[in-house]
């Protein structure tokens, strides 16, 4: 929570500082026309993107019976356009990331090895052991069992598998 609002607090001086350099080396008129640009099409985005995803939904049902919204991507694609809105190209590129969908799974496919690699670091790897992905008592034994021995009425006790073994 503190690097978010850290992020917040300082994003509109980095934005202010890429404008001025932005305006430096493309010029004033050409610096404008881009913040205008981006303003229209995110707030484009953020008007269009809930109601095209409820009328694709309708189109689907229409058509196949079912139908289904995409939620991550409208709510990508509207947070993408009030990105774009504000002026700045760091929120523009932000926002451009968010309203493309191949870019979009890039950045979250990054995030989540990220998030991946952070737990196996932490947990020591994801081998059996006190700090496996089983917890702290994990014996690392492996049952393996046909559909066929299962029945359903029975009560489930991992320990009922090893007896049955032991009598084999």
């Amino acid at each position: 929570m503190r690097k978010l609002s850290g992020f917040i607090l300082f994003l509109p001086l980095v934005e202010l500082v890429l404008l001025i350099a932005m305006g430096a080396a493309m010029g004033f008129l050409v610096t404008l026309l881009w913040i205008v640009a981006t303003g229209v099409w995110g707030a484009w985005l953020m008007r269009t993107a809930g109601p095209n995803a409820m009328a694709r939904a309708q189109r689907d049902v229409a058509a196949t019976g079912r139908g289904q919204i995409d939620g991550l991507g409208v709510a990508a694609n509207f947070l993408g356009g009030l990105l774009l809105l504000l002026p700045g190209p760091l929120t523009d590129l932000l926002g451009l990331v968010l309203v493309t969908p191949f870019l979009r799974r890039l950045a979250f496919g990054a995030w989540l090895a990220g998030k991946m690699q952070q737990v196996v670091v932490e947990r020591g790897g994801f081998g059996t052991g006190p700090q496996g992905p089983f917890g702290p008592g994990a014996d690392g034994n492996v049952y393996d069992a046909d559909p066929d021995d299962i029945r359903r009425d029975e009560p489930r006790d991992p320990r009922r598998l090893d007896r049955e073994r032991d009598r084999d």
